[in-house]
């Protein structure tokens, strides 16, 4: 090799150390934002742990095979919940809003990490993923308070979510979340392999994972109020590499986590005080099967769609503009990998008004396009991937259709009804579930333990929000959405989002400090969340 050649090889890589760099401050960790005087903590306080993913199945295999022994002893001294019921569309972020103020997540004004706001001319897909995550506290409704700002002037503290507004110190570990989500992939391996700092520079899982346990005892000694602690690893590394030992591995070093933060809790004298909340957003899927819904529905029924980003990570602003869109027939958006919603354009309008409303059932059975009708629901159930096709009839109904059959869900007041209209969409085979009006409590008990728990109140629920899409997709098994989209990795191996139960039914412990031990059945996210506003007085808020 010449001098000359061996100059530019040593160029090249001074400038990818460069860049590197670059990135690393672009990403920095956010140490702390607490920088104001509150007064002193009073009355009780809780910690609510979130392990993002936490699968139901592998959990209590993992407990019962005493591998979790700090998570088991809260179980044995505390309230279990074993068949938790996540929020739906089951997204991270959105999924947090139930623990934090005590409503389902459908009031929140928002519709899980991505959503379109047709009545915006700017910045319809509201992405709250990479530096647009900002916008998801400015986003939900401020007529439904959350525990941090209903905590007044006393210290709130919150670790890895964009879900806090009104909370006094929020920390973010963004850059070693993502070096450790991505390890061995890209530019990760290389900075990982720099000698001597490499591996503080891109930090992996386990690293992660105790950088925001030590930030969370940091937290701990100003008494919050209320905090918040998010232990992304589970999650991520199962979307990037799918199930795998290392992902049981990471549960259980969290789970010796938290056994050390329980020693905090009881050396600082709060033993007496401060509730213990383990909690989960969504279950998990394996993904083998990456399907490019934009293509496909080109080809089998002429729709030419747009697709949104996957991360917005140039900007802050969200800034696209509604004129973009006129000559589309709907966007696609992707909520989770394995859940999305399709907006529809009305072909009978013209201009960026075309996007402002929701077609009718007749528009979506009879879409026109090119002097062409299509029956939307019948051509889109058909496609591959495709679980169910969710669109609305009426005021009062929903139609659940996929390629066994169809079904409509009715809503009367505080009833609902789920009628097979050709085949059994859900499988729900007990006489007394069919075409009978019941309670949202009695259907969630009836179904707790179907392949989709508490489906009929979900769906309907999401439905009825005012910017939900046209349709709401959710994928088969095996199956996302997401072919070539995300960022670094292109394909997930593992997703989540859909109504299936491996990812809406999760366990929940809540550590309650002179309460009896007891075992649940089951319970929704909201519910658990009115648990922890009760103990931190805060019942008013719902």
């Amino acid at each position: 090799m010449t001098l000359k050649k061996a100059a530019k090889y040593v160029s090249i890589f001074l400038v990818f150390i460069v860049v590197l760099l670059i990135a690393a401050v672009y990403f920095a960790n956010k140490e702390s934002t607490y920088i104001g005087e509150h007064k002193a903590t009073n009355g009780n306080t809780a910690t609510i742990i979130l392990i993002d993913g936490l699968d139901q199945a592998r959990f209590q295999n993992s407990l019962k095979k005493g591998k979790l022994p700090n998570l088991q002893k809260l179980v044995n001294k505390g309230t279990y919940i074993e068949n938790g019921i996540g929020s739906f569309p089951s997204m991270t972020g959105y999924a947090f809003y139930p623990f934090i103020t005590g409503h389902d997540a459908v009031e929140s004004g928002i519709i899980g990490l991505r959503w379109f706001d047709r009545s915006l001319d700017v910045g319809n897909l509201r992405n709250y993923v990479g530096r647009t995550n900002v916008w998801m506290n400015q986003d939900i409704t401020d007529t439904i308070k959350t525990f941090y700002e209903l905590s007044g002037d006393q210290y709130t503290a919150s670790i890895n979510s964009f879900m806090n507004k009104g909370v006094a110190d929020a920390r973010i570990t963004g850059w070693t979340h993502t070096t450790a989500k991505f390890e061995g992939k890209s530019f990760i391996g290389p900075l990982r392999s720099i000698p001597f700092a490499g591996k503080e520079l891109a930090k992996n899982h386990y690293q992660h994972e105790s950088e925001v346990m030590k930030m969370a005892a940091d937290q701990l000694e100003k008494n919050p109020k209320v905090q918040w602690i998010a232990l992304p690893s589970p999650d991520a590394t199962f979307h990037v590499d799918g199930m795998t030992d290392y992902y049981d591995n990471l549960v259980q070093y969290i789970d010796s986590l938290i056994g050390d933060f329980q020693v905090s809790i009881d050396e600082l004298g709060q033993t007496e005080t401060r509730m213990l909340a383990i909690v989960t957003d969504h279950g998990i899927a394996s993904v083998e099967n990456n399907i490019d819904f934009i293509k496909e529905s080109k080809d089998a029924i002429g729709l030419d769609l747009i697709r949104g980003n996957a991360v917005n990570y140039r900007s802050m602003q969200l800034k696209e503009p509604l004129s973009d869109f006129v000559d589309k027939d709907g966007y696609f958006v992707i909520n989770g990998n394995l859940s999305a919603m399709l907006y529809m354009r009305d072909p009978s309008e013209s201009g960026t008004e075309s996007w402002r409303s929701n077609l009718s059932y007749e528009q979506l059975i009879n879409h026109t396009k090119n002097g062409a009708s299509n029956n939307l629901p019948e051509r889109i159930a058909n496609m591959e991937g495709l679980e169910f096709v969710i669109f609305r009839k009426d005021k009062n109904t929903i139609i659940v259709k996929n390629k066994k059959g169809e079904a409509s869900i009715e809503n009367r007041g505080d009833a609902f009804n789920y009628n097979p209209i050709s085949g059994n969409p859900f499988e729900y085979n007990e006489i007394d579930l069919l075409d009978t009006f019941l309670t949202a409590e009695q259907w969630l008990e009836k179904t707790i333990n179907t392949d989709y728990p508490d489906a009929v109140y979900r769906l309907y629920s999401v439905m009825d929000m005012p910017n939900v899409g046209d349709f709401f997709l959710t994928s088969q098994e095996g199956y996302d959405f997401a072919k070539d989209y995300e960022v670094i990795v292109g394909n997930y191996k593992g997703g989540h989002g859909g109504i299936k139960a491996n990812q809406l039914r999760v366990p929940y412990i809540l550590s309650i400090p002179d309460q009896e031990s007891k075992k649940i059945d089951h319970m929704r996210s909201e519910d658990v969340g009115k648990m922890i506003g009760n103990w931190l007085g805060f019942s008013e808020n719902y």
